[in-house]
């Protein structure tokens, strides 16, 4: 009787695995291959970390994303074609690349001093920014704003720049509608990646350049080569990351991951964004501790000068999808700015 029961148990044990095997077997990893155009000493990459970290935890192991710097596998202004085509499962990258291809990015992926950074991000999360940047790209792959970053510097010179006319003559590296309204006061303008600015500089062949944020700026070497440090980046008073996903890569993950990928990208706005403005403040007072680099601040006169041919070259671009975003910030800052004006706080006290 014992060995009748022991059979029965044993055999229906067999069925058991036999049966439920499959659907009590480990669930297979999904694993993305995922490239920055940035060195790994960088802020931003650094922000593409914290993500493929949250995306781990999130997903409690089931996703798991193989992180990789520039020129690892492609080079840094290639990351969006090598999305597209599936070389790279996903890109964690800067809309400003692409600027070319889609002039509308440039309202993504910067603005100037419109607007402050909250209402840059109240924007893009609540008043249809993300959903006009999809538009912007279309079916050619999904994108997630990813991460946000404060004001960039004004930028660094060997020369004292008081007025906008005293940029004529510059051999000058920056990006987006800046490097138009530099080119069009006589600037020599070229857009170069983060690695080969500092060296340019060294060579003569730029003669000044503005590139990120104070902390970013820093390990690439700018307080090096620069005796003048301006202040403030309200040509790039904030800005996003992005993140571009294969459409294959993104159709292929189960409903529950694509939100994990969603919610890691949202969780950039406090973990990264925090972090990286705190290390601004530091980078900042580490240069005003050395003494070597002057830091100056642009006259009112001059950013006033400065906002004015942004609005102006926001006004008569030609692009249609331009006009479409450039439209939805317009009405955006029309209800949020006079609010902003109300709870502007005109006073200063001193802290010991």
């Amino acid at each position: 009787m014992k060995k009748a029961v022991v059979g029965i148990f044993v055999g229906l044990a067999f069925f058991i695995t036999l049966v439920a095997g499959p659907a009590l077997a480990a669930e297979p990893v999904v694993k993305w291959k995922v490239q920055t155009p940035w060195p790994k000493a960088l802020w931003q990459h650094k922000t593409a970390e914290i993500w493929a970290e949250d995306v781990a935890k999130i997903s409690g192991g089931r996703m798991k994303i193989d992180l990789f710097a520039t020129d690892e596998i492609v080079p840094a202004f290639e990351v969006f074609n090598a999305v597209q085509r599936g070389t790279l499962d996903a890109g964690h990258t800067w809309a400003g690349y692409v600027i070319g291809k889609y002039p509308a990015t440039t309202m993504v992926a910067a603005t100037p001093a419109f607007f402050d950074l909250l209402g840059y991000w109240t924007w893009m999360q609540a008043g249809g920014g993300k959903e006009l940047w999809q538009e912007i790209y279309g079916t050619t792959l999904k994108v997630f704003p990813a991460g946000m970053l404060w004001a960039e510097g004004g930028g660094w010179a060997n020369k004292k720049i008081t007025k906008l006319s005293d940029f004529k003559g510059l051999k000058y590296r920056t990006v987006l509608i800046w490097g138009q309204i530099l080119a069009d006061v006589g600037a020599s303008v070229v857009t170069l990646p983060a690695g080969e600015i500092v060296p340019s500089l060294q060579r003569g062949t730029l003669d000044a350049a503005e590139f990120s944020t104070p902390v970013t700026d820093l390990p690439l070497g700018f307080h090096e080569v620069a005796k003048f440090w301006y202040f403030p980046g309200l040509h790039q008073i904030a800005g996003f990351v992005e993140l571009l996903v294969n459409n294959k890569k993104w159709d292929a993950l189960p409903p529950d991951l694509k939100e994990v990928v969603k919610a890691a990208c949202d969780v950039q706005m406090a973990r990264a964004l925090t972090h990286w403005l705190l290390e601004d403040c530091k980078a900042v007072e580490k240069i005003k501790k050395e003494g070597k680099v002057t830091i100056l601040k642009y006259s009112p006169e001059m950013q006033k000068d400065i906002l004015e041919r942004f609005v102006k070259k926001y006004d008569e671009h030609k692009d249609p999808m331009f006009q479409k975003v450039w439209k939805s910030q317009k009405d955006f800052m029309k209800l949020y700015n006079p609010y902003q004006k109300l709870q502007e706080v005109n006073a200063e006290v001193t802290i010991k």
